[in-house]
């Protein structure tokens, strides 16, 4: 072996020696954590995104076309509140298990922000909390937008001027919305705005837009009539002559099917008022209320 080569091969050595410790000093990439809210139904969900746009996550707890009143929070959806920086909620009783999976994620910087805060609540006078639908009026959705813009703005101060210019443009198509849904709903006879619907989310949409929301079928807490009250409503649509019977996506529409046979009116099972579609027609706020409404009128001319 030539006399240079173990200097070689000591050289070899360190070289590689120093390569290596000059990696191991290198601190590992870190992965920005996305922002992100969270919030209970989709309709809401779809609310928030039209204001934070691309620059936050949104996710909905309850899947859509299922019902809210019978969801319980799983691990996931605990984990997902717990990565996030806002939970909206809506409020008046929506979200029964609210305080359960917020104790459990066990977020100490996550805040509430309740949607219905500030507006009048109808129902309060039947007991409970009232009624919590309050989305289903165009003017309580544009409150909801509002304070949205203002609490993703104050948490996320960098992106501001995007979250205004968001909530500025969509609150002008929901005016536009508001309008269209006046105009569609007066376009009936007096006499035919009338509604009779299974499950008693419509009183908000009814009072602001001049229907007559006559009685839900189902009770608080989704209990079924009794005999003698369904007769009774039997009855009522008779003497009232009203036009349809309603259900919404999410409920069992067989109680509202059968009293619509019975009363000879017609039938409606499409309309969605806590969940949104998965087609073009009611996969967002704005077409779940256009397509409610044309079903709506449609029915009851």
């Amino acid at each position: 072996m030539s006399p240079k080569r173990p200097y070689v091969f000591l050289s070899l050595i360190l070289i590689g020696l120093l390569l290596v410790s000059g990696c191991g000093s290198q601190k590992p990439a870190v992965t920005a954590q996305p922002k992100t809210v969270v919030t209970s139904i989709s309709p809401l969900a779809d609310l928030i995104k039209q204001v934070a746009g691309d620059k936050v996550k949104v996710i909905n707890l309850v899947p859509a076309g299922s019902d809210p009143h019978e969801y319980e929070p799983t691990p996931s959806n605990v984990r997902q509140v717990a990565a996030s920086s806002i939970f909206f909620a809506n409020g008046v009783g929506e979200e029964v298990y609210l305080d359960k999976v917020v104790s459990n994620a066990a977020n100490p910087s996550l805040r509430k922000v309740v949607l219905s805060d500030g507006l009048p609540i109808l129902g309060k006078d039947q007991g409970g909390e009232g009624n919590p639908h309050l989305w289903l009026d165009v003017q309580n959705a544009k409150h909801y937008v509002e304070t949205i813009r203002d609490q993703l703005s104050q948490t996320y101060p960098e992106d501001k001027q995007y979250f205004t210019q968001n909530a500025a443009a969509y609150l002008t198509k929901l005016t536009e919305l508001d309008q269209w849904i006046r105009t569609q709903i007066s376009s009936l006879p007096p006499e035919s705005r009338k509604m009779v619907v299974l499950h008693d989310a419509w009183s908000y949409y009814a009072k602001q837009y001049g229907l007559t929301f006559v009685q839900p079928m189902l009770h608080t807490g989704e209990a079924e009539p009794s005999a003698k009250e369904y007769a009774d409503l039997i009855q009522m649509i008779r003497e009232q002559k009203v036009h349809a019977v309603f259900s919404e996506e999410g409920f069992n529409p067989k109680l509202a099917q059968q009293l619509a046979s019975e009363t000879g009116v017609k039938f409606i099972d499409n309309l969605h008022d806590d969940t949104l579609g998965d087609t073009p027609d009611s996969n967002s706020y704005i077409a779940m209320m256009k397509s409610n409404t044309a079903a709506i009128v449609s029915a009851l001319k």
